[in-house]
């Protein structure tokens, strides 16, 4: 009997390519198909596929003639082309089987409509499964040590790396594209309103420095207008989300199952990080701020114009008297300058019936913030004065601080000695056991207390000057902050979280939310934005 057979060979990565190349297994097959007399009705393959899963197009081909009813077996070199996974191999054998198709291994002398061979095709799953997982496994320990030492294939745009000695260096003109559109972030411009300046300016996207510097061509399969090269806002937000342009590389932050193929991410503590591996083109404190604006902007729902930056306060203002947030409106007058002012959404969009407009002008929250980082800085310069004078008074009475801290410690192996004592009476004196056990916890508060100032004592002198250098960074910062007159938009959204607006009477009532832990503060205005009330809480 003449059958209509199909011939299917596969090879994959982790295999001798010299050994199991494609064309050898394809003649085996041929000579195995003629020397019986079968009809060879068609043929399929799949290359540097892992047969670990049946997600194959080889495998797809073989489900359509089975359906068609067009062949009666498939001949493969060994039944590991078919599949290595025990369990989906066996289950896609049974589905031949309900169609009357038979599996034919040409070196191993298996026939799937053979009883008799059951048992060896159930050997041969479990053997070729532990095989693939072996492999696997070996394949998986050699990359992540590699990413231990802080493999890099690809480095990104601003980047060339040199094959031969592995060395990364800048391209300044790609890093040139990098800052500016960290710059632009900064001032206030959306990851799409980046991307449409650079397709304006004529600012070609990564891909195509990719293929000039490495000659890495487009997939044939894209559409025509990839070859233009245009920036879209994931491409924006990948660079500016990317740790490399501060010269750190973190490898092994997900793991794909070679088995089925689900991605997962890893937590922190098993990735593997690896600083100052590459020249930075960003600094650290710029990416920092960066990272902070990509995460409060999300958490506030801000969204920008397709061309232009955010308002300043877009997404920072909240109605204290209907929940909503406060849109921005522009006014114009043909003799004065253009006045920016902040209204509640809720009044602009449902009207005055249900909540007021709560109009603030732009200049006097300015103003606010400004005035309150002056005072912030004023008390810190006092504090910093007030430790400079504990250090002094520490240092003078260093003599008498020293001999307290000697009585101290005598009183506290008194004490100790006392506890011992006590124990040993109440196992002596069982009878009165509850009078010892007071005084044992008598005795075991007085140690704590001790003990506690004695740390104290002794933790004085490293505390009182780590607060001072703290003190000290704090008031540098804020100066760095506000020495232009003004506070950019970056660092205004770094330093405020949230400004709470109610609306009594003709009055406003200010509350400013910092992200620090600063002091509380409240103004008042009336409605010709005169300032009526001001208080500050610790």
């Amino acid at each position: 009997m003449i059958m209509k057979v199909w011939l299917y060979y596969r090879l994959s990565r982790d295999e001798d390519a010299e050994l199991n190349s494609l064309n050898n297994q394809r003649n085996i097959l041929v000579e195995y198909a003629n020397a019986n007399n079968h009809e060879i009705v068609g043929e399929s393959f799949d290359d540097n596929v892992s047969g670990m899963h049946f997600n194959r197009e080889g495998i797809s081909k073989i489900y359509e003639q089975v359906e068609n009813k067009a062949i009666d077996a498939i001949i493969v070199k060994d039944l590991s082309r078919l599949g290595r996974h025990r369990t989906q191999t066996a289950m896609f054998i049974d589905y031949l089987r309900e169609h009357d198709v038979r599996v034919l291994s040409v070196t191993e002398n298996i026939d799937t409509s053979n009883e008799d061979d059951d048992l060896m095709i159930g050997f041969k799953g479990i053997f070729n499964d532990m095989y693939a997982r072996d492999i696997s496994k070996k394949i998986r320990a050699g990359y992540k040590q590699k990413q231990k030492n802080g493999i890099v294939i690809t480095v990104p745009l601003g980047y060339f790396k040199d094959k031969n000695t592995n060395e990364i260096v800048i391209v300044e003109e790609e890093a040139e594209i990098v800052r500016k559109i960290f710059d632009l972030y900064l001032l206030g411009y959306g990851l799409k309103a980046i991307a449409k300046k650079l397709n304006d300016e004529g600012i070609k996207s990564p891909q195509y420095y990719q293929n000039k510097m490495y000659n890495k061509k487009l997939p044939s399969n894209k559409p025509e207008i990839t070859g233009r090269y245009l920036w879209v806002n994931t491409t924006v937000k990948r660079i500016l989300q990317n740790e490399f342009y501060i010269g750190t590389v973190t490898c092994h932050k997900t793991y794909t199952s070679k088995i089925n193929h689900i991605r997962k991410a890893l937590p922190e503590d098993e990735q593997f990080k690896h600083e100052n591996f590459a020249p930075a083109i960003i600094s650290k404190d710029k990416w920092e701020q960066v990272q902070f604006l990509l995460s409060s902007k999300r958490s506030n729902n801000v969204r920008a114009s397709s061309s232009n930056p955010c308002h300043r306060y877009t997404g920072l203002i909240e109605c204290g008297d209907c929940g909503c947030t406060f849109v921005c409106k522009k006014r114009k007058w043909k003799d004065k300058p253009d006045r920016i002012e902040y209204n509640c959404n809720g009044y602009h969009r449902y009207g005055k019936e249900h909540c007021t407009a709560h109009r603030i002008d732009e200049e006097y929250l300015d103003k606010l913030i400004y005035n309150e980082l002056m005072s912030i800085k004023d008390e810190a310069l006092s504090n910093y004065k007030s430790i400079e004078s504990d250090v002094k008074k520490w240092m003078s009475n260093k003599g008498t601080v020293t001999n307290k801290l000697k009585q101290l410690n005598t009183s506290l192996e008194q004490r100790k000695s006392d506890q011992k004592k006590i124990l040993l009476e109440r196992i002596r004196d069982r009878e009165h056991a509850d009078i010892y056990t007071e005084m044992l916890e008598k005795c075991e508060s007085d140690i704590q207390k001790l003990e506690y100032e004695i740390k104290s004592i002794q933790d004085y002198n490293s505390t009182i000057k780590k607060r001072k250098a703290e003190m000290k960074d704090s008031v540098q910062i804020i100066e760095e902050i506000i020495k232009e007159g003004a506070i950019s938009d970056a660092n205004l959204r770094l330093l405020v979280d949230k400004i709470i607006i109610f609306e009594k009477g003709k009055k406003l009532k200010i509350k400013i939310k910092l992200n620090a832990k600063f002091r509380k503060h409240k103004d008042c205005y009336d409605e010709n934005g005169n300032l009526t009330e001001s208080t500050f809480t610790a």
